[in-house]
């Protein structure tokens, strides 16, 4: 890989043959870490699509939604919608994370509907374990019982975030021996590329591990 389109990528300018030395620090993180490189078909041109989702579109989570498999991405590059290659540093996996339950209680009395909060905070007591609980459990009561609206999901992705969750895997997830991640931080996304259709590729499906 060119270091310097790498250092560009990660937001790194180089000045008169000088850099930062933060912003050098930041270029080591990304250049050390473990990538990996998968497929997605929307609209990435804005942050629009990282943020929220309409209804029924994150059954998985509110996230980023990136597949190693190449025909998943393109059955939803159609339209005004393009294919992408998007490369993303390893961080923490939601079945990596335990939430703390006063964190859970709080955003469930902010968030949740009156209506559904006394019956999902119900559900997420029996699955925890002293004061705290799976955040994947949490994720998955959240989506279960509609426990959020689509206008909501913006603050259960920061949620997750701000509790140390980068991304969720699943592993063939659509019978392809394909692994689809839902990145829920941004701040892992390394770079993103627009496919074009006159692009020559390569490997159409990625590799499924770390790089």
């Amino acid at each position: 890989m060119n270091l310097i389109k790498h250092l560009a990528d990660c937001g790194i300018v180089i000045v008169s043959g000088r850099v930062h030395r933060s912003d050098f620090a930041r270029a080591a993180i990304v250049l050390a870490s473990e990538t990996l490189t998968l497929w997605h078909g929307g609209n990435l041109d804005t942050d629009k699509e990282y943020v929220a989702q309409k209804g029924g579109r994150w059954e998985n989570g509110p996230g980023l939604y990136l597949t190693t498999h190449y025909g998943t991405a393109k059955k939803y590059a159609k339209g005004s919608r393009k294919l992408y290659k998007v490369v993303i540093r390893k961080g923490t996996d939601i079945g990596e994370v335990r939430l703390n339950m006063p964190s859970v209680v709080d955003f469930i009395d902010e968030y949740v509907p009156k209506a559904k909060s006394k019956d999902v905070l119900n559900r997420i007591t029996k699955r925890s374990s002293g004061d705290k609980v799976d955040a994947d459990v949490f994720l998955n009561i959240m989506i279960n019982e509609q426990a959020i609206k689509s206008t909501g999901t913006g603050q259960l992705r920061k949620f997750l975030v701000d509790n140390g969750v980068d991304y969720s895997i699943q592993d063939n997830a659509f019978g392809w021996h394909e692994r689809m991640v839902v990145l829920f931080n941004m701040k892992n996304l390394v770079s993103k590329t627009a496919v074009k259709p006159s692009d020559d590729i390569e490997i159409f499906d990625l590799p499924t591990q770390w790089q």
